[in-house]
């Protein structure tokens, strides 16, 4: 074959093989032409021919990661528990100060759950039901109250006040040493009033303020007679011991004096104060009622308890600045620092010294006015009136000038 048709012919099959790449380049999927580089990474896989493909970088790895930690905000107030009073709402709990403790049989019980309802709001007063279910005086060898009584004025918990509230189980045989006692004969009630006397004065002996409170209206007739004698009993030995009896008669009574089941609560509604067998017990407002009267005797005593001075005083800053004042008036009045002993001025000054009503009194013995040194007749009216009580003289247009009107 010559070679211009050799030539020619190798130029056609040139052509048709570009022809035939350009079209699988373009049939193939867009995935397999990224993958492959395009046109030159097409070239390059077919002929081996081109640039190499340059492989995509590997993620570096990162350090351990850290586990996160919210920011704490930064606090702009303070506990509640460190700025409001104690017992206040937030604040800390008010810790009780004052120690009442309850003695007593079943009726003693009741008291202790007036009085707790009763000092529900005042939680520093605290009170503690020391009583005893179906216990009395009679029966020792069932439970010892004088014995009782002596451990508790001798030891601890403190007790700042004691309530006896005892009787219903009593009317019964007493055992006075090899004695067997019928109830309410003369023997018996020697040898109850001494347990009595001996039940309260180991309070009294501690220091320790004794409310004894008597039984109320029965109505059973002759429980109620019996009661009457019993109250006898310890109003006299009772307060003879050093402790205060509380008589709840008349409160629980109709007005015959007699038992009542219904009456006035401690808001003036009438309900029901009494209940059980015989009319022994008392309701929740029976015993809220009861507690009423030992209330005022219960504060008198927490209040003297209460440290307490007798008048506050100034700082001393304070106090020589105002005694510093006073003793400038008094030398732009001309008026010199009064002696111990000495009159005092009875003009009266344009204005007078500044007193802090808190200072510690300085006249002798905490008098308002020093004893007039001058006699009656040189006193002016201010000194009659402050020291004698004499009513001033009457002056024309004054409140207290009641002369008529001349008519001309």
């Amino acid at each position: 074959m010559p070679p211009e048709r050799v030539s020619s012919s190798m130029l056609v099959l040139a052509r048709i093989t570009i022809v035939a790449l350009c079209c699988l380049f373009l049939t193939a999927p867009a995935s397999e032409a990224q993958d492959s580089g395009g046109l030159p990474g097409f070239l390059q896989h077919l002929f081996g021919i081109g640039p190499k493909p340059q492989t995509a970088p590997q993620p570096i790895a990162s350090p351990k990661a850290r586990p996160h930690k919210p920011r704490k905000k930064d606090q702009d107030f303070v506990s509640t528990a460190s700025t409001r009073a104690p017992g206040s709402p937030g604040g800390e709990p008010v810790q009780p100060t004052f120690f009442v403790s309850v003695l007593g049989d079943s009726l003693g019980i009741l008291a202790a759950q007036g009085l707790s309802e009763a000092f529900v709001e005042k939680p520093e007063i605290s009170i503690t039901d020391a009583a005893r279910d179906l216990s009395g005086l009679t029966r020792d060898d069932y439970y010892d109250w004088p014995k009782i009584a002596r451990g508790l004025a001798a030891g601890s918990p403190k007790i700042d006040i004691v309530v006896v509230m005892i009787g219903i189980n009593d009317l019964q045989p007493l055992k006075d040493g090899a004695d067997t006692l019928d109830p309410l004969s003369d023997k018996w009630r020697a040898a109850y009033a001494r347990r009595v006397e001996s039940l309260a004065a180991s309070f009294h002996d501690a220091r320790i303020p004794v409310l004894w409170v008597g039984l109320p209206p029965m109505s059973d007739e002759r429980f109620n007679s019996q009661a009457m004698a019993l109250n006898e009993i310890y109003r006299e030995h009772a307060e003879k011991a050093g402790a205060k009896y509380i008589d709840i008669w008349d409160p629980f009574a109709n007005q015959s004096g007699q038992y009542a089941a219904f009456g006035p609560d401690v808001d003036g509604q009438e309900v029901k104060l009494r209940a059980g067998p015989n009319g022994i017990y008392f309701t929740k407002a029976g015993a809220r009622k009861l507690a009423q009267f030992l209330e005022a005797e219960i504060r008198h005593v927490f209040d003297k308890s209460k440290p307490q001075s007798d008048i506050a005083s100034l700082p001393p800053d304070i106090e020589q600045e105002a005694d510093d004042i006073n003793a400038q008036i008094r030398s732009e009045m001309g008026v010199g620092t009064p002696r111990a002993g000495q009159a005092a001025a009875l003009t009266r000054p344009a204005a007078g010294p500044i007193l802090p009503l808190t200072a510690r009194p300085i006249s002798a013995h905490g008098a308002l006015v020093e004893t007039l040194g001058a006699p009656r007749e040189a006193a002016g009216e201010q000194a009659r009136a402050l020291r004698l009580g004499e009513a001033p003289e009457p002056r024309t247009g004054r409140a207290d000038d009641f002369t008529w009107p001349r008519l001309d």
